[in-house]
Formats: structure tokens, C-alpha cells, sequence
């Protein structure tokens, strides 16, 4: 489909003013080497038919550029012109940008707006293409638990309750996609040395949960004390619905108490793409540092899985954990033991937009939340002046990486 209008715009008080050009079928701003703010090309199309639209653009660069300083934006209008909402194409490769939108209610046309700004380099825009697509729902069956074995408990009566849980799930829950047990959950409240308390990442613990992965048809997610190498872990087993292992993650933040005992860290945040989507882990103090779910985040994840022993304050959980979901645009599902806590702690899933979808503080227990990971969470204003805008986009295209001083 072809633009039916075309224009060029540069932000009010910027010099120089760059070099805007059109040949056929490309779109250049030039900066000659010299630095300035935004500026860019307007492309005005009629809307096709359909529910959905893909957007995708070519891009050359002539010069050091970061990755903020150009790219697309779609700007939904309604019959008088005026924006409905904007959204931000993804980079697709190092020279292209591509995204599939829902046509957003009441939108009578869409601009796709070409720019650069802050920046000496210059940039070309190649064969921009709009075209009508489909638009697939993304459902996902997720369950996090609540279990708190009592004090003094033994690892096979862990692992009795863990089975009670998973038996309630196999007759209570239809078909789940993926289930989230607490941290170390097989050890909780043993009085065993830690020698006694570590395994492999192949050891029991991973055979019984194998059983029930296989058996529920589901994935299955917890951690549990790692020994590799003579190296201690707090690991984080991603188990596929197959019982195989799909993934492990490494606890990067480490409390005290776990570096006191002999544990090193991890030194990465992994995602793992599942049937259904893409998922990280953040376990229990990882979740106090934004730039946990900040990384995955960046690193693709869809859904954060929040394994933790406890929390000891509801602002924790009635702030940190929404916060977390909030920042970055993701579902944060938290399953909990109990730790410390005055007051029950809820095992929740919580909405990109910071809304709980489903909790439970029944101890054993568990909370089913029936998402979409195709449903947007728009918000109006936020970075795009008097529009709706996703937050979720918006924090990865807008975001800057600066050096630290000092």
C-alpha cells in the first residue's frame, strides 16, 4: 500500500536545520555531519480493511548512531486528524523495523512518522511497507502457590506437600501452561546442613518434579541449592511440559546470609521462549534491584517469574511487586513460602499495568490467572503527548544508557 500524502517536519528551534529528501520509494535526513534535534517524514496512508496492520521499514546509516536517536513511529488518527495513539516499530535486525498493531477503536487513518534526532549521522529510510495482517490471541493458563512447610519439617514431607499441591492442580486446574513454586521449596524449613541440603541440577528433586511436569503436560518452575563443580548455587530449574530441562537461571543478587553460607552468584539474566511466549526468572532479592526485571525485560521476557521465600513488609508487596510489572511492561507472577511476614503474604499475578490479576494467602494454596499476552495495556500521555501509548514499547525505545560518573 502506497502513502497517499507525504510530508517533512523539523522540531521548532533546531540548528542546523539537516537536509530532508525524497527520491522513489526513499526518505533521507542528512546531517552533514553536525549535530541537531529531531526532524523527519510524515507519511500519510488510508486505513485498509482488517483488525490488524504490519508496518516494516528498511534503514541505512552514515555515521555512529545510538540506537534512540532514530526509528518509526505509527500515529493512529481519528477522522479530523487528531492522534489516537502512537506506537513505536521494533527493530528488527540491525537495519529494519517491523511491528504487526491492532488498529486502535475509532482510528480513521495512520501516519508513519521517519525520524532522527540527536545525532550528526545521517539516515535513509527504504521501501516503507503497510499491509493488512492478523491479529492472534495468546492465551496462557499461569499458577503460582502459596506453601510454607511447617518448622522443623523434613525433605520428604516437603515433598509430600509439594505432591499434595500438584495433585489438587492436576484434578482442580484445565490444562496449565505453566506453574510456579517457591524458592527452594524442597529444603524450606529443614534443619539439615546446607552439605546435606544441595544437589545436582539432574538430582531428586528434579526427578520428582520431571514426573509432574509430564503428568500435568505443563512447564514447572522453582529453585533449589545447586552444587556443581563444588560450587554452591541458588538455581532456578525451568522444566518443559516434555520433563526435560528447558532452562536454569542462577540467582544474581545474593542476600548476605546466602554469600555467608558459601554461595556465588549468577552472572546473567537468560530468557527462555517457551510454546507460549517468553520468560525470566527474578528470585527473591533479585526482585529489590530494578535492573533485574529492567534486563530481562530488555532481554525479551513477557512474563517474570518471582520465586521467593518470603517478605517481611506489605509495602513490598503492595509497591515493589506492581512496581516492577509497571516499569517494564511485564506479568509478574510471585510465589511465595511465608518468612517473616506479620500478616499472610499473597502468591499473586500482577499485570503489566500494575493491576492484580489473581492472588491467594491460603497456605497450601494456589491462584490461577488466565491471561493474554496479546492484550496491550495502553495508557494515556505518558511520553507521547495527549495519546494513548503502551508502556511496555515505550520503555525500550526510549530508553538511554549513559555512563556513570565517577
Amino acid at each position: 500500500m502506497y502513502w497517499k500524502e507525504h510530508q517533512t517536519f523539523v522540531a521548532d528551534q533546531v540548528r542546523p536545520v539537516p537536509e530532508i529528501t525524497s527520491g522513489e520509494n526513499s526518505y533521507s535526513i542528512l546531517r552533514n555531519g553536525k549535530n541537531g534535534g529531531m526532524a523527519g517524514h510524515l507519511l500519510f496512508y488510508s486505513l485498509p480493511a482488517g483488525g490488524a496492520l504490519r508496518f516494516f521499514i528498511r534503514t541505512e546509516v552514515v555515521g555512529k548512531i545510538l540506537p534512540e536517536c532514530f526509528g518509526a513511529v505509527v500515529n493512529w488518527l481519528d477522522p479530523m486528524k487528531k492522534m489516537i495513539a502512537r506506537d513505536y516499530l521494533h527493530r528488527n535486525g540491525d537495519g529494519a523495523f517491523e511491528r504487526i498493531l491492532p488498529v486502535p477503536a475509532g482510528s480513521a487513518g495512520v501516519s508513519l512518522e521517519l525520524f532522527s534526532r540527536w545525532t550528526a549521522a545521517d539516515v535513509r529510510f527504504f521501501e516503507p511497507q503497510l499491509e493488512s495482517a492478523g491479529w492472534k490471541r495468546r492465551p496462557v493458563c499461569l499458577v503460582t502457590t502459596k506453601l510454607n512447610p511447617p518448622p522443623g519439617s523434613t525433605t520428604e514431607e516437603n515433598l509430600n506437600l509439594i505432591s499434595g499441591l500438584l495433585e489438587r492442580l492436576r484434578h482442580e486446574v484445565k490444562k496449565p501452561d505453566l506453574i510456579l513454586l517457591p524458592e527452594n521449596l524442597n529444603t524450606r524449613n529443614v534443619n539439615l546442613p546446607l552439605s546435606e541440603r544441595v544437589q545436582r541440577d539432574d538430582g531428586p528433586y528434579f526427578q520428582f518434579l520431571s514426573r509432574y511436569a509430564r503428568q500435568l503436560n505443563s512447564y514447572l518452575v522453582t529453585t533449589f541449592a545447586e552444587t556443581q563443580n563444588g560450587c554452591l548455587y541458588n538455581t532456578a530449574l525451568l522444566i518443559g511440559r516434555d520433563g526435560s530441562t528447558v532452562g536454569k537461571y542462577r540467582k544474581v543478587h545474593l542476600t548476605l546470609s546466602e554469600s555467608e553460607s558459601g554461595f556465588l552468584p549468577g552472572n546473567s539474566f537468560p530468557v527462555f521462549e517457551l510454546d507460549f511466549g517468553r520468560v525470566g526468572v527474578a528470585t527473591c532479592w533479585d526482585n529489590w534491584f530494578p535492573e533485574s526485571v529492567r534486563m530481562l525485560r530488555l532481554n525479551g521476557a513477557e512474563i517474570v517469574l518471582f520465586p521467593l521465600a518470603g517478605d517481611g513488609d506489605p509495602l513490598h508487596w503492595e509497591h515493589v511487586w506492581r512496581t516492577r510489572a509497571m516499569d517494564n511492561g511485564v506479568y509478574l507472577a510471585a510465589s511465595v513460602s511465608q518468612g517473616e511476614a506479620k500478616e499472610p503474604v499473597p502468591a499473586r499475578v500482577i499485570r503489566p499495568d500494575g493491576t492484580i490479576c489473581t492472588e491467594t494467602r491460603a497456605n497450601p494454596g494456589y491462584a490461577v490467572a488466565e491471561i493474554d499476552l496479546s492484550e496491550r495495556f495502553l495508557t494515556y500521555w505518558l511520553s507521547v503527548g495527549p495519546a494513548l501509548g503502551e508502556g511496555a514499547s515505550l520503555y525500550q525505545m526510549e530508553r538511554r544508557t549513559l555512563e556513570q560518573n565517577g
